[in-house]
C-alpha cells in the first residue's frame, strides 16, 4: 500500500526525521550569522593582506589592523546611510515627485556656485527702478520689465519677464518672493524657477518669509482693513488676521512661530506706534481665522519704521525717534531713546542685531544692538551714511565714498570705494553694491 503523504514528505529522504530538517535550518541560520560576523570583523584577513609571505612574521600587522578596522567602519556607515534613505522616504513620501527631484538635481548647481566664493562683478540690464535683494549669496532683482537670479560667481540662473510695476522682494535662504507694491500679484521662486504665484483680490504692501518656506503676505482692503494672509512652507493658504490700523511691516519667524506687526493708529489726539506679536503654533485654519495675540506694545508720539525678531526670541523695533530690543518675554532689555533731533538716515534688523544712523550737524551717530539685544556700538563718526548693517558683530556702513567696516571690538576701520547703489552684506568680509547695471564685490580683510 501505497504512503498517502508520501507527497509532503522532504525530498531526498522523505523519510527522514522533522528534526533533521529544523537542524538543517539552525546550521543555515549559524552560518549566515557567522557571515555577518566576518562582515563586521575587525580582524586582519590573512590571505587578503599578505600572499607571498607569512603574515606572521611580517612587520604590516599593525597597518592590516587598522585598516580592517578602516573596512568595519566604512561598512557601518554604509548601512547608517541605508536607514536614513529609508527613513526619510517613509517620512517624506508626500513630498518626492518629479518636479521636487527636478528642483533639487538643478540646485546642485547653484549651490556650487555658493561654495566657491569666486566674487566678480555682476552686470544686468539696465534700471534705476529695480529692487535688489542677496540670495545664496549672489543676488535677486527685479524691476518693471525684468526678473533675474544671480549665482556669487555672477551666472544668471533666472531670466523672465515682469509683470509688476512697482517692484519689491524679500529673501531667505530658501526662497526669494516677488511682488507688486502697486498691484496684486506676487510669486515666489528658487534659484531657477517660479514655484507658486498667485493674485489677490487687493494690493500688496508687504510680505515676510520664514526660514522653513512658510510667508505672510500684507494687503490693503479699500475699507481701511489690512489683512495679513499666513501661508504654510507648501504654499497653502492657513489663516487670515484682519486688522483696522496701518500696517508699516511684518516680520515671520517660523522657528518660534511667532509673527511681529508694526502699524500706527491715532489714539487721544496724538498718533501712536503699535508692536503686536501673534503666536502662530495654535493657529486654526482659514474658516476659524483664529491667531492669539500674545502681547501688544503701544508708543506714543512716535512714527513706526521696522519691527523685526533676533536671536533666542529677541524683538527689536525702530521708530523715528528710538530704538528698542526686547528679550523673548517681551521685556524691554535695552532702548535708546531721542534721537536729538536727528535725522535718520539708515537703519537694519536681522538675527545679527539692530543698528540706526542719524545724521546730526556734520557727523551721524551710530546706535547698534547685537542679535542678543546687548550694545554694540554707540559713536559718532564723521561719514555722510546712508545705509547701515551688521554681520558677524561688524558694523559696516554705505557712504558716499564706497562702504566702511567698523569692528566694535577694536575699533578698527576700514574704507573700500565703490560707485551708488544698495548696499548688501554677504559676510563678514563681503559686501555688495549694486547700481544701476552691475553689483560690485568688495572683500575686506
Amino acid at each position: 500500500m501505497k504512503d498517502p503523504f508520501r507527497k509532503f514528505k522532504k525530498k531526498g529522504n522523505p523519510d527522514q526525521d522533522d528534526s533533521i530538517g529544523e537542524n538543517v535550518d539552525e546550521h543555515k541560520f549559524i552560518t549566515f550569522a557567522k557571515k555577518i560576523g566576518n562582515y563586521f570583523n575587525t580582524e586582519p584577513q590573512k590571505e587578503k593582506v599578505l600572499r607571498h609571505e607569512d603574515f606572521n612574521a611580517a612587520g604590516d600587522v599593525y597597518y592590516a589592523s587598522v585598516s580592517a578596522h578602516y573596512k568595519v567602519a566604512q561598512r557601518v556607515l554604509v548601512l547608517l546611510l541605508v536607514f536614513f534613505l529609508v527613513f526619510s522616504i517613509i517620512t517624506n513620501f508626500r513630498e518626492i515627485t518629479f518636479d521636487n527631484f527636478y528642483y533639487l538635481i538643478k540646485d546642485f548647481t547653484s549651490a556650487a556656485d555658493v561654495g566657491t566664493n569666486n566674487y566678480e562683478t555682476l552686470s544686468y540690464e539696465s534700471d534705476s527702478r529695480q529692487h535688489f535683494v542677496l540670495y545664496r549669496g549672489g543676488i535677486a532683482t527685479v524691476s518693471p520689465s525684468k526678473i533675474s537670479i544671480f549665482t556669487a560667481t555672477g551666472r544668471r540662473t533666472l531670466n523672465e519677464t515682469s509683470e509688476y510695476s512697482s517692484p519689491f522682494a524679500v529673501s531667505s535662504d530658501k526662497y526669494v518672493l516677488f511682488f507688486d507694491t502697486a498691484g496684486t500679484k506676487f510669486s515666489l521662486y528658487n534659484s531657477f524657477a517660479r514655484v507658486y504665484n498667485e493674485e489677490l483680490d487687493s494690493s500688496v504692501k508687504f510680505a515676510s518669509l520664514g526660514e522653513d518656506g512658510s510667508f505672510a503676505i500684507v494687503t490693503g482692503a479699500s475699507t481701511g482693513y489690512w489683512n495679513i494672509r499666513i501661508y504654510t512652507k507648501n504654499f497653502a493658504h492657513k489663516a487670515t488676521l484682519t486688522l483696522g490700523n496701518y500696517i508699516f511691516g511684518i516680520d515671520l519667524d517660523s522657528d518660534q512661530k511667532k509673527l511681529s506687526v508694526l502699524s500706527y493708529e491715532l489714539g487721544n489726539g496724538t498718533g501712536r506706534t503699535v508692536l503686536s506679536v501673534y503666536d502662530l503654533s495654535k493657529m486654526r485654519d482659514d474658516k476659524g481665522n483664529e491667531i492669539t495675540l500674545e502681547k501688544k506694545m503701544s508708543f506714543d508720539g512716535e512714527f513706526p519704521v521696522k519691527c523685526g525678531f533676533m536671536k533666542n526670541g529677541c524683538l527689536a523695533l525702530i521708530t523715528d525717534s528710538s530704538v528698542r530690543v526686547f528679550d523673548k518675554t517681551y521685556e524691554e532689555k535695552n532702548s535708546t531713546v531721542d534721537y536729538s533731533n536727528g535725522e535718520l538716515t539708515g537703519y537694519f534688523i536681522g538675527k545679527e542685531g539692530v543698528a540706526v544712523s542719524v545724521m546730526q550737524s556734520a557727523s551721524s551717530k551710530l546706535l547698534a544692538y547685537d542679535g542678543l539685544g546687548n550694545m554694540l556700538y554707540d559713536k559718532s563718526v564723521s561719514y555722510n551714511v546712508s545705509d547701515v548693517s551688521i554681520c558677524d558683530s561688524k558694523i559696516f556702513l554705505k557712504v558716499d565714498q564706497g562702504v566702511v567696516k567698523i569692528d566694535p571690538a577694536n575699533g578698527n576701520r576700514q574704507q573700500l570705494e565703490s560707485g551708488s547703489g544698495k548696499m548688501l552684506i554677504y559676510n563678514s568680509k563681503t559686501a555688495l553694491v549694486c547700481g544701476e547695471s552691475k553689483a560690485e564685490y568688495l572683500i575686506f580683510n
